[in-house]
């Protein structure tokens, strides 16, 4: 296989960046508070439609290269469907194993035997996160950058397609979440010269844009300072490659080899968290599952504590925001059994009701957003709370009334800006106090917790300052005048999320120019409450 890019003709659009060489002081160290796993990373895919995520993560684990058809990707595809199009609909998972620095790569046919290959002879993995594409599944990839809490997103871009606006939405997002972005250029060996140059040239302006530095890596030694880089969230790495001719994939793999896990997702930083808030164990649920045999099994990320068999959990909130006791039968990680479950390990347990042996646990009881507690932490579930916002991009004003989807870890539904502190209404870039009101049921939310929340091609990102318990009816005090602080805002001068207010003006700048879009449907006037239909959340948890 090539060891590096194809020199172009014309100069490289992509220089090296001065920071990359002294980047090392930025690199992602193992988590090691909490007892967070550092042997396990986990990386999602992001990109365009038809821009070759699933192929890509085929060709990485089988070691063997595509044969231009769709062969690779078939071990991806789930479904029926995915398999007839070529599209990814929904959220699947491939694992990497690496010994010493070298891929183990599996021989056994059988897809549990390879996962059981690769656990017993690797001392540490990779979970390769496929997301959706196509605009039309655009909630499922959000769902897979909140909810399964990936350390890196590896941004795929055909080379062929150049960078569409789906790919733009991408990237946006991941940068919102402050996500460290790594950046691979496909199909290479089919795009034109020019082509290409146009590519490059496109991506490296819409990353700067961004305030991502790209890091073109051509050379074998340039791989130690990307990884390092990497994590900084500053350096973006960009990758050449071809899946069919194998051009660059040996720098990628040596590239994901260097990766180390990030802790902020399970280290929670005292000064963002009211004292006592924080539960003993906390596992977001984001896949449900109902095996024969072996019952309800809910598949998530322990983020706080330590889950052992036979252990009480209590699950919720349900619909009526109540929890249910129920005991952990089984526990497994990377389809093999274990005893006990640490702080940042991806697991699924077997649980079943305590107490309710005429009603048993069901798929229906399950909805998005429900979480496994520790037996004596505190079962809240609230359906207001109150968080500084930014708004990313809104091709108009947003007012009281308007009803975006909320996207906080594995809780994903539409809530309402009840109040918006301080003004009136809300443009581009600008950030604010909002109070938020959940519109269909209680969830569990953790204070100083990131979410991001959208309708249309509307977006903003937040964070939460204050639960509101009680009467979820009872209507806040209302809209005050400018340059007055809320009660709930009263000790907070200190901007909580200070890197943003650049970030928050480049997006401004760049909205008004490059991503015109439309009027969001219910563009947030009060005289007219958008309609929510669309954006409804669904019943059932989809499996991760």
């Amino acid at each position: 296989m090539a060891a590096e890019v194809a020199a172009q003709p014309v100069a490289d659009p992509l220089p090296t960046p001065p920071e990359a060489a002294g980047a090392g002081d930025c690199s992602a160290a193992d988590a090691a508070s909490g007892g967070a796993e550092s042997g396990e990373v986990r990386v999602a895919m992001i990109g365009n439609v038809d821009s070759g995520k699933s192929t890509l993560i085929g060709v990485l684990t089988s070691a063997s290269l595509d044969d231009g058809r769709g062969l690779a990707r078939s071990v991806m595809l789930r479904h029926r469907h995915e398999q007839e199009n070529g599209r990814t609909s929904a959220v699947s998972v491939e694992l990497m194993g690496y010994r010493d620095g070298e891929q183990v790569v599996p021989q056994a046919r059988h897809h549990h035997q390879r996962w059981t290959e690769i656990v017993e002879n690797s001392d540490r993995a990779i979970s390769l996160i496929d997301l959706c594409g196509h605009e039309r599944y655009l909630k499922t990839t959000v769902f897979g950058l909140t909810g399964m809490m990936p350390d890196f997103a590896l941004l795929v871009v055909g080379a062929n397609m150049g960078v569409q606006r789906m790919t733009r939405e991408h990237i946006s997002i991941a940068c919102a979440l402050q996500l460290p972005i790594a950046v691979v250029v496909t199909k290479v060996d089919i795009c034109p010269q020019p082509v290409l140059k146009q590519t490059r040239q496109d991506l490296a302006k819409y990353l700067r844009s961004n305030r991502k530095m790209p890091y073109p890596v051509k050379q074998l030694d340039q791989v130690d300072a990307a990884a390092d880089a990497v994590a900084s969230d500053r350096i973006t790495p960009v990758f050449a490659i071809s899946s069919v001719t194998g051009q660059g994939l040996e720098l990628l793999k040596a590239f994901l080899a260097r990766l180390r896990r990030n802790s902020r997702n399970f280290i929670a930083e005292a000064e963002q968290v009211a004292p006592g808030s924080m539960p003993g164990i906390h596992f977001p649920i984001d896949g449900v599952y109902e095996v024969h045999g072996v019952g309800i099994v809910a598949g998530g990320t322990l983020t706080r504590g330590h889950v052992k068999v036979n252990q009480t959990l209590l699950l919720g909130p349900d619909r009526t925001g109540s929890y249910i006791p129920v005991t952990v039968r089984s526990i497994e990680s990377k389809r093999q059994g274990v005893s006990e479950a640490t702080p940042g390990i991806s697991a699924t347990f077997a649980i079943r009701a305590i107490g309710r042996k005429t009603e048993g646990l069901k798929r229906s009881t399950f909805r998005k957003g429900m979480v496994l507690l520790g037996e004596k932490d505190e079962p809240r579930a609230v359906r207001q709370f109150e968080a500084t916002v930014v708004i990313l991009h809104h091709s108009t004003t947003i007012s009281e009334g308007y009803q975006p989807v909320v996207h906080c870890g594995v809780v994903r539904q539409s809530a309402s800006m009840v109040a918006i502190h301080g003004t009136e209404s809300l443009r581009t870039g600008q950030r604010a106090q909002v109070h938020f009101r959940f519109l269909y049921f209680a969830e569990y939310v953790l204070p100083g917790a990131t979410f991001l929340f959208r309708e249309g091609r509307a977006k903003g990102i937040g964070k939460i300052t204050r639960l509101i318990e009680g009467d979820p009816d009872s209507p806040p005090a209302g809209n005050l005048p400018p340059g007055k602080q809320s009660p709930a805002a009263v000790g907070d001068a200190a901007d909580p999320f200070p890197e943003w207010a650049p970030a928050a003006a480049v997006v401004a700048a760049a909205s008004a120019g490059k991503n015109r879009a439309p009027a969001a449907s219910g563009g947030g006037g009060k005289n007219k409450p958008p309609n929510n239909k669309a954006t409804e959340p669904t019943t059932s948890a989809s499996a991760a």
